[in-house]
């Protein structure tokens, strides 16, 4: 009997290559839902299984469980959060890059002409943040909406990010979803505006005007001063939110309030269908079609949205600069009107924590040490 010849190594990796699934298969099998759910067995962190498999919330700050489609509306940066590929490309197409710097660089004269009217932080607000020995831990889930305002099923940069952060800074990342890994980042070099630590948070003024001439004194980059004064604020609060004091926060909202190119919109909701305060910045002249929204809670001030996409103007512009000056009246030729696709990243879940969890793989040593 004559003995079957083996195949050779290029049949056989040509077999084989087609026999492997599709991205389609892949992602039916292999679901974001499936992949968190499979995350939250090993963890064997309860709280966290709670979560997921009954789909609840912290009461404590009025929060619910994403829905699997978009809430009716009323109307992302540094190695520690690498942002998606479409809120980066937006990025990167005007060369944006925001650094708070320790030497003052610019004009100390507080702007004006920001769409709408000042913002000022009620009195009273909270000036602690965590405690020295606790973890900010704050959980964002990340959406891609198609035109029609709509999840993507399993979207590019759909995941959902759950970061605990100490008073100095480092970081683990626990990131489940088109990234399923458990990094650690520890705070190297000294903290800034996007790598912040408590003890930096705490010593920015919470004075609105002082604040808004330090920033303008401080930030670079972007593609002005006012657009990089917006991204500082967003960069400050996406994964330390927990770092800054309520009061903080609210002089924040009430920088953006007094920013050029930006307008301050208090009764609005944000994807989740909660109360928000609502900031964007739009400038047709820099950036035709594209708007940059920040939800924040509107008693505790706390981040609870950002948002990329795109508004109802054209996507091309020739006018003069600044496009606009002051809020059209209603939605006509509004540019902060949302429109179109955007990437999303909603805060689930943000409270201190006394330890960090325990997850296969990652080690913390070291972390908030």
């Amino acid at each position: 009997m004559k003995k079957a010849s083996q195949p050779s190594l290029p049949d056989a990796v040509a077999a084989v290559t087609a026999l492997r699934p599709t991205a389609a298969v892949i992602a039916a099998e292999w679901s974001t839902e499936r992949q968190t759910e499979t995350l939250a067995a090993i963890i064997g962190d309860h709280d966290l299984a709670v979560e997921l498999e009954n789909a609840t919330g912290d009461s404590e700050i009025r929060l619910q469980f994403l829905p699997t489609v978009r809430a009716p509306h009323n109307s992302w940066r540094s190695r520690r959060l690498p942002l998606v590929a479409s809120f980066a490309a937006l990025a990167a197409v005007a060369g944006t890059v925001v650094a708070l710097v320790s030497g003052g660089t610019g004009s100390s004269e507080v702007p004006a002409g920001s769409l709408g009217p000042a913002f000022n932080p009620p009195p009273g607000l909270s000036n602690s943040a965590i405690g020295p020995k606790q973890y900010s831990y704050r959980v964002v889930q990340q959406i891609d909406l198609d035109a029609d305002g709509q999840p993507v099923p399993n979207g590019r940069d759909a995941m959902v990010n759950r970061n605990w952060v100490s008073p100095d800074g480092d970081t683990m990342s626990v990131r489940t979803g088109s990234q399923n890994t458990c990094n650690v980042f520890p705070l190297d070099g000294s903290a800034r505006i996007d790598e912040p630590t408590t003890a930096f948070l705490a010593s920015l003024p919470t004075n609105v005007d002082a604040l808004n001439t330090y920033l303008r004194n401080h930030v670079q980059g972007s593609s002005s001063r006012d657009e990089a004064v917006f991204t500082a604020v967003g960069d400050a609060l996406t994964t330390a939110d927990g770092l800054a004091s309520a009061r903080l926060r609210a002089a924040f909202v009430g920088v953006l309030s007094r920013t050029p190119g930006v307008i301050v919109r208090q009764d609005d909701t944000d994807y989740l269908g909660r109360p928000a305060i609502r900031a964007d910045f739009a400038n047709q002249s820099i950036r035709p079609g594209e708007i940059q929204s920040l939800y924040f809670d509107p008693t505790t001030f706390q981040l609870l949205e950002k948002r990329n996409g795109r508004n109802d103007q054209p996507t091309t512009y020739n006018g003069p600069s600044p496009a606009y000056n002051a809020p059209a009246p209603g939605n006509a030729d509004d540019p902060e009107t949302l429109a179109g696709p955007a990437f999303v990243a909603v805060m689930t879940k943000e409270k201190a924590v006394d330890k960090l969890p325990t997850v296969p793989g990652c080690v913390t040593s070291g972390i908030g040490d």
